[in-house]
């Protein structure tokens, strides 16, 4: 864990230009350049002993016998001897096998350690599926066993902050728990009738299936009445920067669904667009664009309602498809511009996300795209995807320990964006190579302003909502739902 930087929270970082996986990219490296150098070791031994059939030397040897002999001993010793070149090169290309064989074991053993771990956790969400109806006899999952043990709600919230990996592991369970409950003699009837029964071995395929029973789908849309100018941003200098313009997208408005796209022009022209994606407006509601439909369709890898209104809002930016985009997002909004980032049909220069507080390790997003995430490991939501983000050189995570008692998103909570506020600030001023060089690629793309550099700045606001109904709801009830699921 880092250093506290005034009130600021320490953070830790990981990924990134300075993590595990950019060292094992640059052992690989190594190990080519050894390759490399091994081959062009074996191709000038065999052009030096070329030179033992010279012409010129071969005619010495009438003139010369000792020195002839002593100069083809010469070069065949430096191509062929025991300290030549074609040993030299054996030498070299047999370390270049080992850089390579070395990276591919520890990345064989994350690998491992990996599906160990999904599997366990899979297996635990079973065993709790099988038998929910005792658990919830006996008090309820976790919740109510903490409570018998004579846990209160304030000392229940401060165990899952300082345990978010049981969070973390019981979410990662949610296929398992789907399909314990389908196996359960007195649950198998409803699961089957909702048509929960199938197969699902990780917590997309369970978000998939929950998502289809409990929320329609729909084509995004953009409401024409909604004032194009209702933020005024300048240009931002740093990560601290981009949160605050987030959540003045997020709070400035009364009404749900809103973002913002900032173009910028720097003094030679250059064009790059930011924009912002805040989260979840109302999670049950069935007609808000931001609901937890949205999320679980996401988490399920599926397009959203939400995605395609962020696509009508930039062809209306008139976003150029050659200019650099950054896409920052809160929540749901993060988990969103994740998807848009990998999505071969959004046709748009994607070149940096940032993300606070979302769940986005399983987004599949591409390796040429930068990502930085800060996390609050008191928070829930990132977790709900049941992973930890990738230790990629591309992907650059910064986590801070911030406890404030409650998991909401109001302000000083430690789902909100004032809090990840303050992680942005801590992020800016820590000197971590990773964070520096993510931010440098920013600074290069135009998306940072350098202090005194002028750039000029156009906001653009859009209220997303949702358009026409492609696919309803399997029930009509979601909340009464999950009020019968619940235990």
């Amino acid at each position: 864990m880092g250093d506290e930087v005034g009130s600021l929270p320490a953070i830790e970082v990981s990924g990134g230009a300075g993590g595990i996986e950019a060292k094992y990219d640059d052992m690989e490296r190594l190990g080519r350049i050894y390759a490399a150098t091994g081959s062009r070791l074996v191709q000038a031994a065999w052009d030096d002993k070329l030179e033992a059939a010279d012409g010129d030397l071969i005619a010495s040897a009438i003139l010369s016998p000792d020195s002839f002999a002593a100069a083809e001993a010469a070069i065949l010793d430096a191509t062929y001897g025991p300290r030549g070149l074609v040993v030299r090169a054996a030498t070299i290309e047999a370390q270049s096998f080992c850089f390579v064989g070395v990276v591919e074991i520890y990345r064989a053993a994350d690998e491992v350690r990996r599906a160990a771990i999904e599997t366990l956790a899979y297996g635990l969400g079973y065993v709790i599926g099988v038998n929910l109806p005792v658990v919830v006899l006996a008090g309820g999952l976790a919740y109510g066993g903490l409570r018998l043990g004579g846990m209160s709600d304030e000392e229940l919230i401060a165990f899952l902050e300082d345990h978010p990996e049981i969070v973390e592991t019981l979410i990662n369970g949610g296929g398992g728990l789907l399909d314990g409950m389908g196996d359960n003699p007195l649950l198998a009837p409803l699961m089957g009738a909702l048509g929960l029964d199938g197969f699902h071995p990780d917590t997309g395929s369970a978000a998939d299936d929950l998502g289809d029973l409990l929320f329609g789908d729909y084509e995004g849309d953009l409401n024409d009445g909604y004032p194009l100018n209702a933020f005024d941003y300048d240009a931002p200098h740093d990560l601290g920067d981009l949160i605050d313009d987030l959540g003045t997208t997020a709070d400035g408005s009364v009404d749900n669904g809103v973002i913002s796209i900032q173009r910028l022009t720097d003094s030679d022209g250059n064009v790059s667009y930011v924009v912002q994606l805040p989260g979840t407006d109302e999670f049950m509601s069935e007609t808000d664009i931001r609901n937890m439909g949205s999320n679980l369709n996401l988490i399920a890898g599926d397009d959203t309602a939400y995605g395609d209104a962020v696509r009508q809002a930039m062809e209306a930016a008139e976003v150029d498809p050659s200019d650099p985009v950054m896409l920052v997002g809160h929540s749901q909004g993060g988990m969103q511009a994740a998807a848009l980032s990998g999505d071969p049909d959004f046709d748009y220069n994607v070149t940096h996300v940032v993300t606070a507080g979302s769940p986005i390790a399983t987004s599949g997003i591409p390796d040429d795209v930068s990502v930085l995430s800060l996390e609050n490991t008191g928070d829930l939501v990132p977790l709900l995807d049941g992973e930890s983000n990738p230790d990629s050189a591309h992907h650059t995570t910064v986590q801070a320990d911030v406890h404030s008692g409650s998991f909401g998103a109001a302000d000083g909570q430690n789902h909100s964006l004032s809090t990840y506020g303050d992680i942005a600030d801590a992020a800016d001023g820590s000197g971590d190579s990773s964070v520096d060089a993510v931010v440098a690629g920013m600074h290069d793309q135009g998306f940072l302003a350098d202090d005194g550099e002028p750039v000029e700045s156009q906001t653009y606001s859009y209220q997303t909502q949702q358009g026409e109904q492609l696919r309803p709801a399997e029930i009509r009830d979601p909340v009464a739902m999950l009020g019968h699921l619940a235990p």
